[in-house]
């Protein structure tokens, strides 16, 4: 890899990790964060991560051209990227995720939080939707789990009056969002199968 030419797909994978993890350069964040958008990338009908970011704009906020780590990497010559220790690992990660060999420090994540989970806690998605740690140890942030019953039911036509009502039970979850790891600043998330099974819901949605 040390004289490759680094592809636009693995650069701008690399970027994102980079950009989104904290300024540590903690491996498992990093990697963490590759691999949860190349597993989504796979769950998704096998995008590119281009076709993830013109699908998903809002999914990654290092892309928005604000984030200077990310515009760091975008732009820097391979020869810079390679030298410098933070981004060559970024670079590394994206490559390992991208194949999909080795370790996934996400366990098998498809999306990620920062402190801003923290931070603005109350108006996280995650938070409203209702969301578990998967392990207590994912609680990076110690915030508290929204955690609430919900029983979804078929939909069924009542054959003497015609009207849609409720039938029997479907499946019931207690959360959208549940923790898979947490690596230096960053937690991973993914749908509990509960969840996608009780609601037809799709993983990388």
């Amino acid at each position: 890899m040390s004289g490759e030419k680094i592809d636009d797909e693995t650069r701008l994978l690399a970027a994102i990790a980079y950009g989104e993890a904290s300024t540590v350069d903690d491996s498992d964040e990093m990697g963490g964060i590759a691999f949860a958008v190349a597993n989504r990338c796979r769950a998704w009908g096998g995008k590119t991560v281009s076709q993830l970011k013109a699908a998903d704009p809002n999914y990654a906020y290092a892309w928005n051209g604000r984030n200077e780590r990310f515009n760091k990497l975008m732009r820097a010559t391979d020869s810079a990227i390679r030298k410098d220790d933070g981004m060559l690992l970024a670079l590394e990660w994206a490559t390992l995720a991208l194949s999909n060999k080795g370790r996934d420090p996400s366990n098998a994540a498809l999306w990620w939080d920062g402190l801003d989970f923290k931070t603005q806690f109350h108006s996280r998605p995650k938070v409203k939707d209702g969301f578990k740690f998967g392990d207590p140890k994912h609680n990076i942030f110690d915030v508290r789990e929204t955690k609430r019953e919900v029983i979804v039911r078929w939909r069924v036509k009542n054959k003497r009056t015609g009207q849609v009502i409720d039938g029997a039970e479907r499946g019931r979850y207690d959360a959208v969002w549940v923790s898979t790891a947490a690596h230096g600043g960053t937690i991973f998330w993914k749908h509990p199968p509960e969840y996608i099974s009780a609601t037809g819901g799709k993983e990388y949605k």
